[in-house]
């Protein structure tokens, strides 16, 4: 039995164009274990947890090459004997040629087993064929704010409607589409004993939602309502439905990993965070939650998505309900945000729009307000805004904010005629505009 297995390595992104060949480093073992022999090859990579350990009879083996940019690049050779790692061996990265080990070939012996597994790896620059892609085009992206599918939005859907259908338009506008998702989609767990509102929302809500959106924020303080069993059966329904998910995850390391959108060859990386208590939904190494805001997670976070992708966009759950300014938190850590290579910050939580600035010629939304949410009698509290955001290789070329008014039944109406935000590149502060010639202008054909 033999074959070649890719350890995750340098992401090649793009449609298919003219192939060229170019010389790259790689890492190439040979393994072999009783009458079995495999070959593991691997690319440097910046993130170490996303290297999968690759099954070779009763062994396991691991090779690394690491380079974050943040220290020396290393080479991490590991073996496992069913789950327990037996050995480990850490090297800086010799020059093209060099043999791993210096000998050539090391031998690993697990005494349970009463088998060996040996290898040889070998560094060299590799000829990858890499394609050339055509120029990428603007892509569209909407957001819009807090979506709850339990309570009467819930009912709503369990009557065969659908309260997204009155924004449908401007949502079909868009590439992709984000929404801020405020509940727990699932049938189990239990209700949070010391919170005043949980909100769990039947699975029979997915269907509607992914008929608008294609990826929702889980980093909120209404994800883990019904603790970290009800969770982890969201993230497994959100993936059977085809909903793609950031902010929360499995484990601590998913929960911060960026999603990659790729739309008209463009790499997108979203990011989520929340601020708002309690605390304690946050993912940990081996449990399921969210992604809690921490600067120097965030920063880390974002120089990180920086690497994989062209535009990076975190999306906060921050600020205090009912305030209709963002407050210095918010601007600082928006700042620190742009300042690590964010291309736009967008926020939600208030319950409230919030007002709009740019920084370093990059767009902050600091809160969206509700979407489909019921429960509010107040004008402010019942506002909603989809926020689309046109981006290209360079950021954020412009934005332009569709308000609309949310009824009793939590369902929101677009209100295209009224003023809203909305900016171009190259402005120095956002200015007002009615979206409602941008729908009819995407609507004439061509």
């Amino acid at each position: 039995m033999r074959g070649v297995t890719r350890a995750a390595g340098l992401v090649l992104a793009g449609s298919l164009g003219a192939a060229q060949a170019q010389a790259a480093p790689l890492l190439r073992c040979e393994l072999v274990q009783g009458g079995s022999r495999t070959t593991v090859e691997a690319r440097p990579v910046a993130d170490p947890y996303t290297v999968a350990r690759v099954p070779l009879g009763r062994f396991g083996f691991r090779a690394m090459w690491v380079d974050d940019g943040t220290q020396p690049a290393y080479i991490r050779l590991a073996t496992y004997a069913g789950d327990a790692l037996v050995h480990q061996a850490t090297v800086q990265v010799p020059a093209a040629g060099s043999t791993l080990p210096a000998d050539g070939l090391q031998r690993v012996y697990a005494p349970g087993l009463g088998q060996e597994l040996s290898y040889r790896c070998e560094v060299r620059d590799d000829a990858v064929t890499r394609t050339s892609s055509p120029p990428a085009r603007d892509v569209s992206l909407a957001f819009v704010g807090d979506v709850l599918l339990d309570d009467t939005p819930g009912r709503v859907i369990r009557e065969g409607r659908d309260p997204f259908e009155p924004f449908a338009p401007w949502l079909a506008l868009a590439d992709v589409r984000v929404a801020n998702l405020e509940c727990v989609v699932a049938t189990g767990g239990r209700a949070e004993p010391v919170k005043p509102f949980t909100f769990r929302a039947h699975p029979r809500v997915l269907p509607v939602l992914a008929r608008h959106v294609d990826v929702v924020g889980l980093a909120n303080n209404h994800s883990g309502d019904f603790g970290p069993d009800a969770f982890a059966e969201m993230l497994d329904r959100l993936r059977r439905q085809g909903l793609r998910h950031f902010g929360g995850g499995s484990t601590l390391a998913q929960a911060h990993a960026p999603l990659i959108v790729e739309r008209g060859g463009l790499r997108i990386a979203l990011l989520g965070y929340n601020e708002f208590m309690p605390r304690h939904f946050e993912a940990d190494v081996d449990r399921p939650g969210i992604a809690w805001s921490e600067d120097e997670q965030v920063w880390l976070d974002i120089q990180r998505a920086r690497r994989v992708a062209d535009v990076v966009i975190p999306v906060m759950h921050w600020g205090q309900e009912h305030e209709p300014l963002a407050n210095d938190r918010q601007r600082s850590l928006a700042r620190h945000m742009i300042d690590a290579g964010a291309d736009a910050v967008v926020g939600g939580h208030p319950h409230l729009t919030q007002d709009v600035e740019v920084y370093r010629g990059r767009p902050i939304v600091y809160s969206l307000g509700n979407f489909v949410f019921d429960g509010f009698k107040d004008d402010d509290n019942n506002t909603a805004w989809l926020l689309q955001l046109d981006v290209d290789a360079q950021g954020v070329k412009g934005f332009h904010v569709v308000s609309g008014h949310i009824d009793r039944e939590g369902v929101p109406h677009p209100r295209p005629t009224q003023e809203a935000p909305c900016w171009q590149r190259g402005q120095v502060q956002p200015s007002m505009c009615r979206p409602a010639a941008l729908l009819q202008a995407a609507r004439a054909p061509d």
